[in-house]
Formats: structure tokens, sequence, C-alpha cells
């Protein structure tokens, strides 16, 4: 009963990252859910994909909380190099899928974590210079983000903090970030679909058995919308940093540790 109500908590996590904060927050969800279903029948493989169908259907409500304040112009640069990700990403979870899966999982986590605590520190580092405007130019850092979000999401469910990285330099209104995030994973969690089916991510995480947990998404998307109205933009901003920071520290010795014990 307990991996269940913990499984279930992550899930309404989702709901809250989606529709409060579209951004790092997300990352423990994917260890947690492994953690727990490999207390279960499922085993934790069946945890990218149980999740992804939650995932997707987070991004649409979403998209229909904040349907009038998304960006898509924010994004455009993002879509080719990030179709190229996920295509990359889907070769390699295609040629992985039959290999140590907590092998794989623990270098993911480690990396994603180098990844998400790096990143937030090279903002702090530069707000602390005073020069966070200056951005790599364009198309680089566009291919950049768009390459390694396609990745890292196909991969691990993975990449929030990379595109928080890319679009909070920006300066968007926090509802417009949220929905806007949401937009962009819609679609790219949409375009995982095949490569995870071929991939055999379905196989014990049948749609009849997610659809379960469904209500949780919509509970902490509910929740996730009435915290963004009362948070103001400063306080977004920070909590954000902080969360995903925070949260990527904790994949850093999650995943050091699992690989120490495999």
């Amino acid at each position: 009963m307990l991996p269940w109500i913990i499984i279930s908590l992550a899930v309404f996590l989702i709901g809250v990252t989606k529709s409060g904060l579209g951004a790092g927050l997300g990352l423990i969800v994917v260890p947690i859910v492994a953690i727990s279903l490999d207390h279960t029948s499922r085993g934790s493989a069946a945890a990218l994909g149980m999740l992804l169908p939650l995932l997707i259907s987070g991004d649409l409500i979403s998209i229909y909380q904040y349907r009038k304040l998304f960006n898509f112009g924010l994004i455009r640069p993002l879509m080719v190099p990030s179709a190229i990700g996920i295509a990359l990403g889907s070769g390699l979870l295609w040629l992985i899928h039959e290999q140590d899966a907590r092998l794989i999982e623990a270098l993911i986590r480690l990396e994603i974590g180098v990844e998400s605590a790096f990143l937030v520190a090279l903002v702090w580092w530069r707000q602390y210079r005073g020069d966070e405007h200056k951005l790599l130019p364009e198309p680089l850092r566009s291919w950049i983000a768009g390459t390694y979000t396609g990745i890292s999401t196909t991969l691990a469910h993975a990449a929030g903090p990379v595109v928080a990285m890319y679009l909070l330099p920006l300066k968007p209104d926090r509802r417009a970030f949220v929905g806007t995030t949401a937009l962009f994973f819609a679609m790219a969690n949409t375009a995982k679909l095949p490569a995870y089916y071929l991939a055999g991510q379905f196989h014990n995480a049948e749609l009849s058995f997610t659809v379960r947990f469904l209500p949780c998404v919509i509970v902490g998307a509910l929740f996730g919308f009435w915290l963004n109205q009362r948070l103001t933009d400063t306080s977004f901003l920070k909590f954000v940093y902080v969360a995903t920071f925070a949260i990527g520290i904790y994949l850093i010795i999650d995943g050091a540790s699992s690989l120490i014990g495999t």
C-alpha cells in the first residue's frame, strides 16, 4: 500500500509542476516513482512508460489554464533542434532498453543532477557579476538547449531545467512561462510516444493502469494553478531557481549512491 501512496503523491507533483511552476521540481517524480514501483509487481522499468501519458495530461491541462498567456515565439527556436534531440534520444532508448536498467537510471540521474545544479549556479554567478543578460548568440543558444532538451526528455523525462534556463533569462511573465513550457512539452512528450512503444516502455504500464492516477494530476494542476496566482514574479523566479538547484544536488547524491551500489 505504501508504494502506491508515494506514487500518487509523486504524480500529484506532476500537476503542481505543470500548472504552477513549470520547471525543475518535477525532476524528483521519475526517481520517486521508479523506486516505489520497484517494490511492486510492476518493477522500476515501468516508470517512464507509466509517467508519459500522465505528463501529457498535465501539459494539456496547463495549456487550457494558460491558453491566453503562452508565447509560442519564445520556444519556436527550440523546435527543430529539440526534434533532432528526440530522434537521437529515441535511438539511445531503443539501444539501452535491454541493458542494465539500474545502471542506466543511475547515470541519467547523476547527469541531470549535475546539469541542474550547474546551470542554476551559473545563473547565480552571472547575476553576482552583473552580466546575466549576456546570453550565448542565437542560433547557437537554441541549438544547444534544444538538442540537449530532446535527448534528456526522451531518456528520463528530465528536460525541465534546460527549458527553464533557456526561457527565464528572456524575462517572460511567470504565467506565460508556465503555459509556454507546457505547450513545448505537450509537443515533445507526444513526439516520444512511438519511441516508447518500440522500446517496450508500455509493457508493464498499460493505459488502463496508468489512467488510475489521472485524478492525482488533475488535483495537482488545480493546486498548482492556485499557487501560481499567489506568487509574485520575484518570488516565483527565486523559488524556481532554488528548487531546481536543490533537486539537482539531490539527484547527484542519489545517482552517485546508486552507481556505488551497482
